[in-house]
């Protein structure tokens, strides 16, 4: 078995083309589309394909791009952005950065067969998670074959395009790994100078554009959403935020953004999914609570479709057991995450959920046992 990578490539540009809506179908809506670049030419006006453009209320929803950390050499990597379109397949990969993008590179690309080396700037990958669930899928991914390096900075970039070397300083110590590619995946960010929006005195918060908790920016009739916003940088806020921007916009600050049950999934293989509070953030909140973790190896269909492995760890409220927080590495932790946050937002408790009855062979029906108040451990807040 061989990798056709010109396949692969070629299925994500028709994959791409055919999710992206056509402008038909927003003019059928009376929108009129410009699919070009577009730059303010002042706080009510953009320019975008030699038309003025004039709005009374202006949503800005431009996106983000990938941060390029100043380190010497820096031309010789590649971004986020450039990863997935490469004209070669890489033999050899170093991914800078051991967050989201960068594990879900090192998954994919360790699949189908890169040596891949991640370098992390925290002692744990995923710092947004438990050290736990991190660990739990650091240690598959280390199983198959991928190389960490946690706690480490990279100090410059050093080779030529084909054998680029990363010089990482980790524990006081030099290290030098080279790699067919080197790919900076330490965030993203809105880039004010791409549109213009420097230039109007938009503040700008650590990631996108200050807003509000209707969305508006710094100038009263400038919203923002998505990316360009800066809040939570996941397709399905983005729609969120879009679809509360433009109502608040159009109908005068009505509604207020939510982002208290946000199901997140991180694709590596298996899957990181969570929604709500971690243990971490509920001791940290002072929150006396109840959790429930689970090794999910054995389970029914784990085993049925060799898909054997899972880590389960949920946050209860230690009064009244509402669910607070789901975090899981499984092979179907988007589906599942989905559930949870249904179970967070309709504030259900550990008795209502884990009577609920469950299918046989599921990788749900894991979940829903461990519900239940037989598998909790009491905690106190430090």
């Amino acid at each position: 078995m061989t990798l056709d990578w010109d396949a692969v490539v070629r299925r994500q540009h028709e994959i791409v083309r055919e999710l992206q809506p056509p402008p038909a179908a927003f003019e059928r809506s009376g929108a009129r589309v410009y699919l070009a670049g577009a730059r303010f030419v002042d706080a009510h006006t953009v320019q975008v394909n030699g038309a003025s453009v004039q709005g009374e209320k202006i949503v800005v929803a431009a996106g983000s791009e990938p941060v390029v950390p100043a380190v010497a050499g820096r031309d010789l990597a590649i971004t986020s952005d450039d990863i997935l379109f490469l004209p070669m397949f890489p033999e050899s990969l170093v991914l800078v950065g051991a967050g989201v993008i960068g594990l879900e590179m090192a998954s994919a690309f360790a699949d189908l067969g890169s040596r891949v080396t991640v370098i992390g700037r925290d002692p744990e990958i995923l710092p947004a998670l438990d050290r736990d669930v991190a660990a739990y899928i650091r240690t598959i991914l280390e199983g198959r074959g991928v190389i960490f390096h946690l706690g480490a900075s990279l100090e410059r970039l050093s080779g030529t395009p084909g054998a680029v070397t990363a010089h990482v300083k980790q524990d006081g110590r030099e290290l030098a790994v080279t790699a067919a590619q080197v790919c900076l995946a330490v965030g993203r960010r809105y880039n004010p100078a791409r549109l213009g929006t420097d230039a109007l005195g938009l503040v700008m918060g650590p990631l996108g554009l200050r807003v509000s908790e209707h969305l508006r920016t710094s100038l009263p009739h400038i919203y923002a959403a998505g990316d360009a916003a800066g809040n939570q940088q996941l397709t399905p806020t983005a729609a969120y935020e879009g679809r509360l921007a433009a109502l608040n916009a159009l109908e005068g600050d009505v509604a207020r953004v939510d982002y208290g049950a946000v199901p997140q999934t991180i694709f590596t293989t298996p899957e990181v999914g969570r929604v709500g509070l971690t243990h971490a953030e509920a001791l940290a909140r002072g929150v006396k609570c109840h959790v429930a973790t689970h090794d999910m190896r054995g389970a029914s269909n784990g085993r049925a479709t060799g898909e054997n492995a899972g880590y389960l760890k949920l946050v209860f409220d230690g009064a009244t057991e509402k669910l607070l927080g789901v975090q899981m590495v499984s092979y179907a932790a988007a589906e599942l995450i989905q559930l949870a946050a249904l179970a967070i937002r309709t504030g259900a408790d550990a008795h209502l959920l884990s009577s609920q009855l469950s299918i046989h062979p599921s990788h749900g029906e894991r979940l829903i046992k461990v519900f239940g108040h037989d598998h909790h451990e009491v905690c106190e807040p430090e």
